[in-house]
């Protein structure tokens, strides 16, 4: 190789490893893990586009979607231990007869947000609170376009990265 040659994919080379270095941890098509259970962006797109359809009042974003996805299962445990645990079919049962259902079956990661929210219920009429505690021993890491896990909302905030610096006002 000649000289100008090498200096170019050197040049290549090295961008391809800044641009990649700006990736973090996450891995293409990986929204989140939690305590190394994988939720990827299909996960969250799916079970956004199926909430939204049958529940248009919800109208929730995939950083909303993402959080009840990785809060779901500190929900559903915290339901089971009192007593009052609430199944797939019941989420699927309550989705297919919900006014907008139009006839999709609901997908997993669509019923497991559902069952939160179900539990979530629960827990309100009940008067009873889900401590901090239990999402802060989470391992969360969140691929940074959704924002970043909050333990004490247990849900996820979106942030623009600090490396991205807004645009000065025109004069």
């Amino acid at each position: 190789m000649t000289t100008p040659v090498r200096r170019v994919a050197a040049a290549l080379i090295l961008g391809a490893a800044l641009v990649t270095a700006g990736c973090g941890t996450t891995e293409a098509g990986r929204a989140a893990t939690v305590d190394g259970k994988v939720i990827t962006e299909t996960d969250v797109q799916t079970a956004r586009t199926q909430i939204n359809t049958t529940f248009p009042a919800a109208n929730l974003t995939t950083s909303q979607v993402l959080g009840r996805l990785i809060a779901a299962p500190v929900i559903l445990s915290i339901a089971e231990r009192q007593g009052t645990p609430v199944s797939e079919s019941i989420a699927q049962t309550t989705y297919t007869t919900q006014p907008d259902y139009n006839g999709e079956k609901p997908e997993a990661p669509t019923l497991e947000v559902l069952r939160a929210e179900l539990a979530l219920q629960q827990f309100q009429q009940s008067q009873t609170q889900v401590p901090v505690s239990e999402f802060q021993k989470l391992k969360v890491v969140v691929n940074p376009r959704y924002g970043r896990f909050d333990p004490a909302s247990a849900s996820v905030t979106e942030q623009t990265p600090d490396w991205i610096k807004p645009a000065a006002a025109k004069q």
